[in-house]
């Protein structure tokens, strides 16, 4: 049996059940058709609006799998696509009111999280994760960049 407490697996698990809660909790705020995938999306778009390619980068997928993902999205009515007013010939890709809403649903679920984690976890190790997770982060991604 492979090792189930290796940083990997403690992380990857954590990540997904943290966002399993916080889909729970944004299905119950009424926007049930929102999905796990979805929650990535939304964190990558700026609030004047994004060009699909910028944000195929940021999500470091295909711009075809980014297109695809965000006409999804469109279909449902949390992203709509405008004119650039740089560039008549482009799009940008921007949150609806109702993408919004959702968004805030998702922010105040995670928030609720925290509060829970921060009483059985305590204040100090809740903050030590966070720190250790950013370091780590920050040390892993610049290993990627070299």
């Amino acid at each position: 049996m492979l090792e189930p407490n290796t940083l990997g697996h403690v992380l990857t698990r954590s990540a997904r059940l943290l966002n399993a809660r916080v889909v729970a909790a944004v299905h119950a705020e009424g926007f049930t058709e929102v999905r796990d995938s979805w929650l990535g999306m939304l964190r990558h778009l700026d609030a004047e609006g994004v060009r699909s390619t910028v944000l195929a980068e940021r999500l470091e997928v295909t711009k075809q799998a980014a297109g695809q993902l965000v006409s999804e999205l469109e279909r449902k009515g949390y992203l709509e696509r405008i004119p650039d007013p740089t560039d008549g010939r482009a799009k940008l890709v921007r949150i609806t009111e109702r993408g919004l809403q959702a968004w805030l649903a998702g922010l105040q679920a995670f928030r609720a999280l925290e509060t829970e984690l921060d009483s059985v976890l305590g204040a100090h190790l809740l903050t030590t994760l966070r720190d250790g997770g950013g370091a780590l982060l920050a040390h892993l991604e610049t290993l990627e960049n070299h």
